[in-house]
């Protein structure tokens, strides 16, 4: 975590969320995977966990988001 913070200025799990919200977005937007498929896909074991953590970061379900794209 030290050396995250040095060399970006941020923790590791912030570059971990934002990795992982980059590829919750990319499968929403180039693929038919459910959301399901999607949360499991990312190491979600609890959908609504998922689905909580995708709104909670961009203020959008994850459903909300496909629609938009």
């Amino acid at each position: 975590n030290r050396i995250c913070r040095k060399k970006r200025s941020t923790s590791c799990g912030t570059i971990n969320r934002g990795r992982i919200l980059l590829e919750a977005e990319r499968l929403l937007y180039h693929t038919f995977k459910t959301v399901k498929e999607i949360a499991f896909e990312l190491g979600f074991e609890n959908v609504p966990y998922f689905s909580t953590f995708f709104k909670a970061n961009k203020g959008m379900s994850p459903e909300e988001f496909r629609k938009n794209c």
